[in-house]
C-alpha cells in the first residue's frame, strides 16, 4: 500500500478586496512627501547624536580639568611641605652659626665699593652717543665742577641744534627757490587742432592735386 497524500493546509479565500481611495491616491502621489519626511529623521537622529557626543567631550574635558588641578594642588602642597622642613634646617644653621661666634670680633663697616669711572658708547642707526660715567664729589668744588661740565653741555647741544636747525632752513629754501623758478618757466603752447569740413577737404584736395600736375607738367618740359 502507498504512502499517504498530505493533506494540504487550505487558506481562506479572500472574497473581496476593498481600497481606500484616499489612502490609495496618498500612496501613489506621497513618494517625496516621505522621502522629505525620512530626510528630516535622519537630520534629527544626526543632530541629536552631535548634541551627546558634545555633551560627553565636555563632561570628559570637565573630568580632565579636575584631574590636573587635584595633581597641582598635590604638588603644590608637597613643594611646600619642602620648603617648611628646608627652611627650619636653616634656620637651625643659622642659630647654631651664630653662638660659634666670636663675640669679641667687630664690625669693620661696608667695604668701599670701586670707584665709578667708565665711558661707553651706543650707536643706533641715525645717532651715535658717547655716555662717560664718572664718581660723584659729594664736596662743594665736585658739585660746581658737575654744574660746569652740564652747562657746558648743554651749551653743545644747543649749538649743534642750531646749526642743524640752519641746515634744514637752507635744504626748504632751496628746494623752495627751486620749486619757484620751476613754476616761472614759459609755459609751451598748446597746437590747436580744427576739424575740416566736407567742402574744405575738397577744396584742399583739389589744391594738392593742381600742385602735383604743375610739377608733373614742369618736369616733362625739363626733360
Amino acid at each position: 500500500m502507498g504512502p499517504q497524500a498530505k493533506k494540504r493546509k487550505l487558506t481562506p479565500k479572500v472574497e473581496e478586496i476593498n481600497f481606500n481611495d484616499v489612502d490609495r491616491q496618498e500612496f501613489l502621489t506621497g513618494f517625496r512627501k516621505r522621502k522629505q519626511q525620512r530626510i528630516r529623521h535622519a537630520q534629527e537622529l544626526a543632530a541629536k547624536r552631535a548634541r551627546e557626543e558634545k555633551r560627553l567631550e565636555r563632561k570628559k574635558i570637565r573630568e580632565e580639568r579636575a584631574a590636573e588641578y587635584e595633581r597641582a594642588l598635590v604638588e603644590h602642597r608637597r613643594q611646600l611641605k619642602l620648603l617648611r622642613e628646608e627652611n627650619g634646617d636653616s634656620d637651625e644653621e643659622s642659630n647654631s652659626s651664630n653662638g660659634n661666634v666670636d663675640e669679641k670680633d667687630e664690625w669693620e663697616g661696608f667695604a668701599e665699593p670701586p670707584a665709578v669711572d667708565y665711558e661707553a658708547e651706543y650707536i643706533d642707526e641715525d645717532k651715535y652717543t658717547t655716555v662717560t660715567v664718572e664718581e660723584m664729589d659729594a664736596s662743594r668744588e665736585g658739585l660746581l665742577r658737575a654744574e660746569e661740565v652740564n652747562k657746558s653741555d648743554e651749551d653743545e647741544d644747543e649749538q649743534t641744534k642750531r646749526r642743524s636747525e640752519a641746515d634744514v632752513k637752507s635744504t626748504t629754501t632751496n628746494s623752495t627757490e627751486k620749486k619757484t623758478k620751476e613754476n616761472n618757466k614759459p609755459k609751451k603752447k598748446k597746437k590747436k587742432f580744427r576739424y575740416e569740413s566736407k567742402e574744405e577737404r575738397k577744396v584742399t584736395l583739389m589744391k594738392q592735386r593742381q600742385a602735383k600736375s604743375k610739377k608733373a607738367k614742369a618736369r616733362r618740359e625739363r626733360e
